[in-house]
């Protein structure tokens, strides 16, 4: 390369004595298996897949209301025909085939977000784990843009190797804000909402996190025996919508942000951490938060973390956050940029 980065152990060393946060982008979930992880668009696999066909009345709402978002569009067909039907304008043929469509898309959904991804944690070996829990073992507190279950098995496997004797207790207590129902036996743990310890933040929702209304909560594997796609097409039969931001602008992504505890507190976490006594690093690997994510690039600059370290391939990448250095160096706690080569990171081999 024709400028100098950092290896990923130099970063460890440098930051060996003080507090560390990492960020996780599309890059963790590449780096197990890129061919899995790739796609950035719901709508668009949709479309390439042919769930869903350009000329589709479905896919022109989808433009007309300049969203990517499926429970959206799916709550707009639903909202559609019981004002219809007030009104008295609503043919049954016409009825049935407006909810069809909404019954096909909640089912093209788990088949976007579930085809590819792993049924359960044991598709994943244990070596791989060991890499994986060993990475996130270095760090305090861990922010992710991705919606996959990856960290999520991670830290389940972390705590494992921990109890095993196979991994020393690191930094990382491996909480994320969910505790148990009071009513016994639920399927399910429930979101604190500040009122229980969170170390792991799922900026964007996750795959397991659903909106059931009054709570947020959490499905697991070692509660119901249900893989992924079941309990995910379960939930949505109940309208209980995964709670997952990958579509659209960084202002739709906020907006949704906003409106949803989980997130919100998720959000409000990364725009806090640091202190302005002792210094502090945010690790960035795996994304290079682009125009999409500007509402991140947002929550870094209020924090007072002092240093930042991005995780890069080229020149070229480097070039694309000149701007964003710059307006770090220039934020209320100034912050100290250096690049490193993700390369020599191990992620998951």
């Amino acid at each position: 390369m024709s400028f100098e980065m950092l290896n990923y152990s130099d970063v460890m060393k440098a930051t060996k004595e003080q507090r560390r946060y990492l960020l996780l982008g599309n890059g963790f979930s590449m780096s197990y298996n890129r061919d899995r992880f790739s796609f950035t668009s719901l709508l668009e696999s949709a479309v390439k897949n042919k769930l869903i066909e350009e000329s589709s009345a479905v896919y022109q709402i989808f433009k007309e209301f300049d969203t990517k978002d499926f429970e959206e569009v799916v709550k707009l067909l639903e909202t559609s025909v019981r004002v219809l039907k007030k009104y008295g304008v609503l043919h049954r043929a016409d009825e049935k085939k407006i909810l069809d469509d909404s019954i096909l898309l909640k089912k093209h959904l788990v088949e976007i977000i579930t085809n590819n991804h792993p049924e359960k944690i044991t598709e994943i070996s244990d070596e791989e784990y060991l890499n994986s829990a060993s990475f996130i073992n270095n760090f305090e507190k861990i922010y992710t843009l991705n919606y996959d279950l990856l960290l999520y098995w991670s830290t389940i496997k972390l705590m494992d190797f921990i109890i095993q004797g196979k991994i020393k207790k690191g930094r990382l207590s491996p909480t994320d804000g969910f505790h148990e129902d009071d009513e016994f036996g639920k399927d399910y743990v429930i979101f604190g909402n500040d009122s229980s310890p969170q170390e792991i933040y799922f900026l964007h929702g996750a795959l397991h996190i659903f909106d059931k209304k009054n709570k947020i909560i959490k499905n697991t594997y070692s509660r119901t025996d249900i893989a992924l796609k079941e309990q995910t097409l379960e939930n949505l039969k109940n309208d209980i919508y995964p709670i997952f931001v990958s579509e659209g602008t960084s202002e739709q992504k906020q907006a949704k942000i906003i409106h949803n505890a989980y997130l919100n507190n998720c959000y409000k976490s990364l725009s806090s951490i640091g202190g302005t006594k002792e210094p502090s690093n945010l690790i960035i690997f795996g994304t290079l938060l682009k125009t999409n994510d500007t509402h991140i690039r947002e929550a870094i600059l209020k924090n007072k973390v002092k240093n930042i370290y991005f995780g890069i391939s080229s020149e070229a990448e480097k070039n694309s956050l000149e701007e964003f250095s710059k307006k770090l160096a220039k934020a209320r706690v100034p912050k100290k940029v250096f690049f490193y080569d993700y390369a020599t990171v191990t992620v998951w081999r």
